[in-house]
């Protein structure tokens, strides 16, 4: 099947587009000017319910709309559009509207490592037994979410990508920190690269023979977006990619496919499934993670449902995230009492082998913290979220459960106050 990608400059000719509202198109073209908008044949072909395009989760996921900007912001860039403002004018609106909408969430640029002086653009060194890799050809996505965190990777206006090519650097940086167990290929997505690009950083990786190196991660939403990746029978390239996940395995590296699926529409095609099938084929092993959104996956008969077919397919539920502080995220974020209660009816009604998720997870500028449950004070009745860090820049600081002050309101972490020791007192 050939790929055909939609964008803010051609998704007029999608044949279901031209039976829609104009005001509406006219919206998805206003916000699509400050949000990256990138969709292809497959989702519209195979994954939106045409008919119910206005509620649909992928139509949502995949399609911007108005109502994923604040209303001063849309209004400031539709006036300069119908105003023909000239065009280096409304580059300006447009930069100035994105700097509003925290880009760099957590403060990611913090983390960035450095060998012999030199700093490492293209990777992040957070946590102590894994480092992320960000290869420049690999910076972009068959298709975009509309609440991507690295929104940032897709506008080159803002000069905040982070990306590198040097795989040596990283190598070396890997060699001298003999705690680092796992490095995670992410973006963008690494898996839109051709198989003889990615080989050329896996064979470099390989060759290293690097004894603390045991695990490599790719981070892709491949599954979702372009299942065709894996499926010889549409794509030339198809058997090159299995070929080089199997001598990853061979090779005697565990092989982490860290697919993203929303909800369970995404995998209800024989397509998609014949493509997980090929994948775990290889020995690579699917674990599977997605953030908590409103209008998309925010119940938990979703979450149940998604799960369990996960799980019948072979896959590995690895994480539910809190969504983060970025983009489109006052449209898609949930208060952190209902996100809660979404997980705990979830995990109740899943099956057994669900329970392997870490749930519900922020990605905050420390580390993962995790909503464990909440609490009341028996002398005053005061209220608490049980929180711990799963992962921490300081590793020793992580399960050790904290408490915060209970809000219903919040919708994350740092929107909560901490508690003094003496207020528990009995």
């Amino acid at each position: 099947m050939k790929y055909i990608a939609y964008n803010a400059k051609n998704f007029r000719k999608i044949e279901y587009i031209r039976h829609m509202d104009p005001q509406f198109v006219e919206d998805t073209e206003i916000v699509s000017r400050v949000l990256p908008f990138k969709t292809n044949n497959y989702i519209v072909d195979y994954l939106i319910d045409w008919k119910n395009y206005e509620t649909d989760p992928v139509y949502l996921l995949t399609f911007p709309n108005r109502e994923m900007l604040r209303p001063e912001h849309f209004e400031k860039v539709r006036w300069a559009v119908r105003k023909s403002v000239p065009q280096e004018e409304l580059i300006r609106i447009i930069n100035g509207i994105r700097l509003e909408l925290n880009p760099h969430p957590a403060d990611q640029s913090s983390n960035l490592p450095s060998l012999n002086g030199e700093v490492l653009n293209g990777s992040q060194h957070k946590y102590r037994d894994i480092i992320l890799f960000f290869p420049s050809e690999g910076q972009s996505c068959h298709a975009h979410f509309t609440f991507c965190f690295r929104w940032p990777q897709f506008v080159k206006d803002l000069d905040l990508q982070f990306s590198m090519r040097e795989i040596d650097l990283l190598i070396e940086y890997i060699r001298q920190n003999d705690h680092i167990h796992e490095v995670l290929f992410t973006g963008g997505d690494p898996l839109i690269m051709s198989p003889g690009t990615i080989s050329r950083y896996i064979d470099k990786l390989i060759g290293a023979r690097l004894p603390n190196l045991k695990t490599i991660r790719f981070g892709t939403k491949s599954l979702t977006f372009w299942p065709f990746t894996f499926l010889p029978d549409f794509s030339d390239e198809a058997e090159d990619m299995l070929a080089l996940f199997r001598k990853i395995v061979d090779n005697g590296y565990h092989l982490a496919f860290m697919a993203h699926f929303n909800h369970p529409n995404e995998m209800n095609n024989g397509i998609v499934q014949e493509a997980i099938g090929n994948i775990r084929s290889t020995g690579a092993v699917i674990r599977t993670q997605a953030p908590l959104l409103r209008t998309i996956n925010d119940s938990w008969e979703v979450w149940s449902e998604m799960w369990k077919k996960q799980v019948n397919l072979g896959m590995i539920p690895y994480y539910m995230f809190v969504e983060r502080q970025t983009g489109p995220y006052d449209y898609f974020s949930v208060p952190l009492k209902r996100v809660y209660n979404i997980y705990q009816r979830a995990i109740r009604h899943s099956a057994s082998f669900a329970k392997t998720v870490t749930a519900p997870v922020m990605s905050a500028r420390k580390g993962k913290v995790q909503i464990l449950g909440t609490m009341e004070n028996p002398s005053d009745g005061e209220q608490y979220f049980i929180l711990q860090y799963v992962r921490h820049r300081d590793y020793s600081k992580t399960f050790k459960p904290f408490l915060m002050k209970y809000d219903e309101t919040s919708t994350w972490v740092d929107q909560l106050e901490p508690v003094e020791e003496h207020s528990l007192a009995v």
